[in-house]
């Protein structure tokens, strides 16, 4: 079998392979230029099969009609395909009608008009790919919409002026230059195929970040509408509180010495509680950002076991237990904060017990994290409400505001951390801050 037809017959079946290739992904990335490359580079492997039967049926070297209207409709469809990619390009009808006439008075000029019009299609077909390439190119300086861009636009004007190029060679059939020619064909078309599906592939995963951002908005919205619906919902109680109070304060004849006493009380209480609650909201709608520096991590421990101690209003029965790893090393982490976290989740545990239980505090090394625990002897917590501790505005307790473990959650994520609590009704709860050592 001639060396060119070898050639011409492997070309093809590479390009029917490629052409699968478009199709797999055309199926899951349904972009308007990819839909005419993918016409586009049918087109080709048609143009390469039917060359094939010129020379086996027909016995001619030179290309048939039907070849060059495939090879003309696979250069036009590449402009197509450059126009969506710029323009975002919809072929119409009419556009189909004049490219369908452009193409069949091209095939019988390069047919049937002699070498000489033969050679001027190609090169027209040759300086409309190198226009394919330079729309391909990206629009501003410095800016690329998706990666491959230059790629795919330097690939097909190279191609382009190549095919322009040997317009202008005397090749004779099965040379050494025949091959090499047509090996810069096939290297070209090779490329061009990597930098298109390289297009491809970057701009569904541009969409996809951007699909993602959507939902991130709108969580962040769905979030927004809780918090301001159970921010409502926990202030009322107090400002109806406080409301009650004022009216009460107002008729100086209705209240003895000891009433007023006890209302004025309760309005300090409720205004303190109202405090508390947007202090804790203000926190959360606005943490600050973790200062970490190298410390260690025994002195919070030892601080906060030494103001539960202290706490004898809160505390007045609980004993407070201490166990600290010595070999836990120091890593960064913000001294204030991780206080402020493990203050809330003792405190709670303090609540959970009334008072009077024993309150465990351990400090150990766990793989690459420092593993921190709170336990408590109370009466744990039902599973049905463990999954929703971490949700702001949720609380067991009847004066709390929900959003401590909600805050301490946030803190620790913002140190790289994550809290994991196990707990069973009757057994006490175990609440345990990981810190990661990688993270300092």
């Amino acid at each position: 079998m001639p060396a060119p037809l070898v050639l011409t017959f492997v070309s093809t079946v590479a390009f029917a392979i490629q052409l699968l290739i478009f199709a797999y992904l055309y199926s899951s990335h349904r972009v308007r230029f990819f839909q005419y490359l993918l016409v586009s580079w049918g087109a080709y492997t048609l143009s390469k099969g039917l060359k094939v039967i010129d020379v086996f049926l027909l016995d001619t070297d030179h290309p048939s009609f039907a070849t060059e209207v495939a090879t003309v409709a696979a250069v036009a469809f590449t402009l197509a395909a450059a126009f969506a990619h710029r323009w975002d390009y919809r072929l119409r009808g009419r556009d189909v009608l004049l490219g369908t006439g452009a193409a069949v008075l091209m095939g019988l000029a390069s047919a049937n008009g002699g070498d000489a019009s033969g050679h001027a299609v190609d090169v027209a077909l040759g300086l409309v790919q190198m226009a394919a390439g330079v729309l391909f190119w990206p629009s501003r300086v410095g800016v690329t919409r998706c990666r491959g861009e230059r790629l795919l636009a330097g690939l097909l004007t190279l191609w382009g002026a190549h095919r322009i190029v040997i317009q202008f060679m005397t090749i004779a059939t099965g040379s050494t230059s025949y091959l090499a020619v047509h090996a810069v064909f096939i290297t070209l078309y090779f490329l061009s195929t990597f930098a298109v599906i390289i297009m491809v592939l970057e701009r569904a995963r541009s969409e996809s970040e951007r699909l993602h951002e959507r939902l991130r908005e709108a969580e962040r919205l769905a979030t927004a509408g809780e918090l301001a619906a159970g921010m409502a919902h926990e202030i009322r109680n107090p400002l109806a509180a406080i409301v009650n109070a004022t009216a009460l304060l107002t008729d100086e004849t209705g209240l003895t010495a000891e009433e007023r006493s006890s209302t004025l009380a309760a309005l300090r209480t409720e205004a303190r509680r109202l405090n508390r609650i947007l202090s804790d909201f203000l926190q959360l709608a606005r943490p600050q950002q973790a200062r970490r520096a190298p410390g260690d991590i025994r002195e919070v421990v030892q601080h906060v076991s030494a103001l539960i101690r202290d706490d004898r209003s809160r505390a007045p029965r609980v004993d407070v237990r201490v166990a600290v790893d010595p070999t836990v090393p120091r890593f960064a982490f913000d001294r204030d904060q991780v206080t402020q976290v493990l203050w809330n989740v003792a405190l709670n545990g303090v609540e959970a017990m009334n008072g009077r239980g024993r309150l465990s505090l351990e400090v150990a090394r766990k793989n690459d994290d420092v593993a921190l625990a709170v336990s408590d002897t109370g009466p744990g917590i039902p599973s049905e409400r463990l999954a929703r501790v971490f949700e702001p505005f949720y609380t067991g307790k009847p004066n709390g505001s929900g959003l401590g473990l909600t805050i301490a959650e946030r803190i620790v994520v913002a140190h790289g951390g994550r809290i994991e609590i196990d707990s069973q009704p009757g057994r006490g709860t175990r609440v345990t801050l990981l810190f990661p050592l990688e993270a300092a």
